[in-house]
């Protein structure tokens, strides 16, 4: 029975270890976005950075990303579009998580022109021409 009772203790105090206050949870989801975030810009930056010879890609990448930004806001707004009190306290984590989805999804598109594509592929377009 002692043991029962120490195992217990120790399963609650290792569970109020773990918890966090919506609060926290908000904070560290509005992190891990300005992380995504801050990965999306270095990899936006080094693209440019290296094709930079290339005004027509340049200028075509900058439109698209003012795009894609315009579409990454509708897309939070066509998932959350009630006022954010509707959603309750949990609203600010959620929204930062799909931002960070969204946010991963285009720096792992933008980064093609870093990686390239595999050889052979006939459908590369700009991927690769840096003049």
């Amino acid at each position: 029975m002692k043991s029962f009772f120490i195992f217990i203790l120790l399963i609650t105090g290792s569970m109020v270890a773990f918890s966090q206050s919506q609060s926290e949870m908000n904070k560290q989801a509005g992190t891990e976005y300005k992380e995504a975030d801050k990965k999306l810009n270095e990899i936006y930056q080094l693209i440019l950075k290296d094709y930079a010879a290339n005004k027509t890609f340049i200028s075509n990448l900058k439109e698209a990303q003012r795009l894609w930004i315009q579409l990454r806001d509708a897309q939070v707004k066509v998932m959350y579009p009630a006022s954010a009190k509707s959603y309750g306290s949990v609203f600010p984590s959620c929204k930062a998580n799909y931002l960070t989805e969204l946010t991963h999804q285009r720096t792992d598109a933008l980064r093609v022109w870093l990686n390239g594509l595999p050889q052979g592929d006939v459908c590369s377009g700009s991927v690769g021409v840096k003049e």
